[in-house]
């Protein structure tokens, strides 16, 4: 007994032994054949992001101590100062004329707007602000550095895709990823403390997309400061003016507007290009603008139609955050992106006060109106009996009106020659019907003509014919 439990024991110990060895044999292979590294994957724009495409902007807003709010819409004017600045994500925002003149009315007592164009109307809506101006919304040039959906696959690379098709894209877009990945296997050397200028310069290359210099607006503002913008040069604003000079007098202001490149620059540049592609330029140097200024009064309107300057996606590029810092200065920015209108339901939950206090005075006013109404009844009266010759004279049109009098008569008449001549032929001769009426003219007064009418004559066929026969007929049977 004794010696099989010694043997179970050894056994028992012998396999936790072998079971400890073989735990501590996988956690050295592990600990060999594994690290732990930190990745940083960009999952895009979260979902506040994703419903507020100027998120950035509040955010770099708030950052430099600049005040800014949302408002609903284009109603808020009336209730804007001079210190403001309004800014309006689309000019179809300006819905009516009313508000159009709210709008130059606020500008011109020192009012600033910021309003982008970025709608072509092809539906036959006007665009107020522009028709008044005489600016419109023309077509320029594509740049596959704003498709977003190119730049999420290939980066900074789509600004130099201009001509290749979809499958060397993809070809070109897997080659560099492969030798990108084995460059980073191959750099396993740390970083040096003295590379902090390097890598500025790469997160400044990453912020500012590699573009063509003639892409650059570069404005200088009073103070000296120079800012850098680059904008969508698809669609682009147009004035008949534009060919020109640099401004023009519109509706008592004065309109100027920028251009993409010096006049040296584009001659510099038509000498080197196909004859087409010159003209083109110069046609979009000359009628074309993506920035335009309107002074008006004592205040300012800056117009744009690349409505993506200052969201989420591109606000960081260039000096463009710093250009809206610039425009709004030290004032607060009102800023309508996301137009909303209350409903029935909303105006109810923010005016419920006003609503019922209306309601009441309504009731109110409608019980002071019946209020002559009320109380006890009036006595009714006796009710009115008609006449039995109201009655006859009703039943008398009744039947007139159904043709049934014509009937009435012969029946009548028949039984009154009945009780006249029992045993005579129907009908009478002539003779015996002037002997019969003078028989009967000596007894009831009446004419020969008149008994002969009325004992033989045809249907009466109106009012006072049939008034007439059944008078004589009556006289007749009356005589007998």
């Amino acid at each position: 007994m004794s010696t099989r439990m010694k043997g179970s024991r050894g056994f028992a110990r012998a396999a936790l032994l072998w079971t400890l060895l073989i735990l501590g044999i996988c956690a050295a292979a592990f600990l060999y054949f594994f690290e732990y590294y930190s990745e940083e994957v960009d999952r895009g724009f979260g979902s506040e992001a994703r419903r507020n495409p100027y998120l950035a902007a509040e955010k770099f807003l708030d950052r430099i101590g600049i005040p800014h709010r949302q408002a609903d819409n284009i109603a808020v004017l009336p209730a804007l100062n001079d210190n403001d600045v309004l800014f309006l994500a689309n000019s179809n925002l300006i819905y009516n004329e009313q508000r159009l003149w709210e709008l130059l009315e606020w500008v011109e007592r020192g009012g600033q707007a910021i309003v982008v164009s970025n709608q072509l109307t092809t539906d036959g809506e006007r665009n107020l602000l522009l028709d008044l101006l005489g600016l419109e919304v023309t077509h320029g040039d594509t740049d596959l550095y704003f498709n977003w959906r190119l730049r999420e696959v290939f980066g900074e690379e789509a600004k130099t895709l201009q001509e290749k098709t979809v499958s060397e894209l993809m070809r070109d877009h897997n080659r560099k990823l492969a030798d990108k990945s084995k460059k980073q296997k191959s750099d396993t050397a740390p970083i040096e403390d003295g590379a902090e200028t390097a890598q500025d310069a790469i997160a400044e290359d990453k912020r500012n997309p590699e573009v063509d210099p003639e892409r650059l607006i570069n404005l200088t503002s009073d103070g000296g400061t120079s800012y850098s913008l680059y904008f969508d040069p698809e669609l682009l604003l147009s004035h008949e003016m534009m060919a020109q000079g640099d401004e023009a007098d519109v509706q008592g202001g004065l309109l100027h507007w920028v251009t993409f490149q010096d006049l040296a620059l584009q001659a510099g540049q038509a000498s080197a290009q196909p004859d087409d592609i010159a003209d083109y330029d110069s046609d979009l140097l000359h009628h074309q603008s993506p920035l335009v200024f309107f002074e008006y009064g004592r205040g300012r309107i800056t117009l744009m139609a690349d409505n993506g300057l200052w969201q989420n996606r591109r606000i960081g590029e260039f000096d463009q955050g710093y250009f809206l810092a610039h425009l709004v200065g030290h004032k607060n920015l009102v800023m309508i992106t996301h137009p909303h209108f209350l409903g029935f339901s909303e105006l109810i939950r923010r005016y419920w006060l006003e609503f019922f206090t209306a309601g009441g005075l309504a009731l109110l006013a409608w019980i002071a109106n019946r209020s002559r109404r009320f109380g006890p009844r009036d006595l009714e009266g006796a009710p009115v009996r008609r006449s039995l010759l109201e009655h006859v004279r009703a039943c008398g049109y009744f039947y007139w009106r159904e043709h049934t009098a014509r009937k009435q008569f012969e029946k009548v008449r028949s039984q009154l020659l009945g009780k006249i001549l029992p045993h005579a032929p129907k009908p009478l001769t002539e003779d015996r019907q002037v002997e019969v009426g003078q028989s009967l003219a000596e007894r009831t007064g009446l004419t020969t003509a008149e008994i002969i009418a009325a004992l033989w004559g045809p249907a009466p066929h109106s009012e006072e014919m049939f008034t007439a026969c059944m008078r004589s007929l009556q006289i007749i049977e009356d005589a007998l």
